[in-house]
């Protein structure tokens, strides 16, 4: 059955009523909802407003249409021109999420800059978007700890490091929470809880390596056993062990986490020295490394590439031990 102008009135204004034909009926419709957009970005302009207002201690404009904005941990500066241009032109791939990041000391000449993005919901004026991006920088303290905002995270770990700085007092807060951690700044050390009973501990104060040197403890021991002296030069680089956040994360989860693991869930390297100390892993990789199929020089990295002759060989020393542990 034909639709009448009842029921298409019925629709699109969900049971208003409005004299004239039908195109001018669906076109004062679609004005209604643009003009309906416009007011929301309007309520959302003037959020965004009272807030720099509100925090006028906190964020200025500078002369070049940028907002500075001094967080807790660093100083931003948001290009507000590129953010402009994109609601004036969705289709302007000039976004405004790229930030520049800047210590907490003052502007720098070359500084990092981090690709934040903020998640935005159904129906969300673009200035609602923009309120939660400047709160959010506002707030960093809190939000650089978000999973969504690793990006920062990063550049404000290369700005930073792991000496005591503003991400101190938040980060300790959300290791103790997250892996029962502790910093010592005396001896610039991590120490923190795995599965199975173990423990481990990472130095970072050290000038003459890349990276961590990795302890473990395992129950009942009141020594601490070494794994690597320097994790960047002694594994193969998987993204595991990448950065202190993932080096953590992934070693919280051990050694529980390798008794299924593959030479790709995991680096090789640091798989078989913990299995080399720990017989139940060590029985369940026996079978596989027995295997007349498997050659160390057939592991590959997680990026794809073989790894080293010099990596195959300790692979190749690591399967020997593991395999008189499995068998002792």
């Amino acid at each position: 059955m034909d639709e009448t102008l009842g029921d298409i009135i019925a629709k699109l204004f969900e049971g208003g009523y409005r004299t004239g034909t039908v195109q001018e009926i669906r076109r004062d419709a679609m004005f209604k909802q643009m003009m309906g957009v416009a007011r929301a970005a309007e309520r959302a302009a003037n959020l965004v407003m009272s807030i720099i207002e509100e925090n006028e201690d906190r964020m200025q404009m500078d002369d070049a249409n940028h907002l500075l904005i001094t967080g807790t941990l660093a100083i931003y500066r948001v290009d507000i021109g590129s953010f402009m241009a994109k609601f004036v032109n969705p289709f302007d791939y000039n976004s405004f999420d790229v930030v520049e990041v800047h210590p907490k000391s003052g502007l720098v000449k070359e500084p990092k800059t981090a690709c934040v993005q903020v998640q935005p919901q159904k129906n969300m004026p673009a200035y609602d978007l923009m309120a939660g991006y400047i709160l959010g920088l506002l707030n960093d303290e809190v939000t650089w700890l978000q999973e969504s905002l690793s990006p920062l995270r990063r550049t404000l770990f290369q700005i930073y490091g792991l000496a005591r700085s503003p991400l101190t007092p938040s980060m300790e807060d959300h290791f103790e929470d997250l892996v029962e951690g502790e910093f010592d700044y005396t001896n610039d050390t991590f120490t923190f809880e795995g599965t199975n009973g173990w423990a481990w501990r990472l130095h970072f104060g050290q000038p003459l390596t890349e990276g961590y040197r990795v302890e473990y403890q395992k129950p009942r021991q009141t020594w601490w056993n070494t794994l690597f002296d320097d994790h960047e030069k002694e594994s193969t680089g998987h993204y595991t062990l990448s950065g202190f956040f993932e080096v953590v994360e992934h070693l919280a989860d051990c050694p529980r986490r390798l008794k299924g693991a593959t030479d790709w869930n995991t680096d090789p390297i640091f798989l078989r020295k913990v299995a080399s100390d720990y017989p139940p892993l060590a029985k369940a990789m026996a079978g596989r490394l027995m295997d007349d199929d498997y050659s160390a020089d057939d592991i590959y990295s997680f990026y794809d590439e073989p790894i080293s002759e010099e990596q195959a060989d300790t692979v190749r020393r690591l399967d020997r031990m593991i395999l008189r542990r499995a068998h002792a």
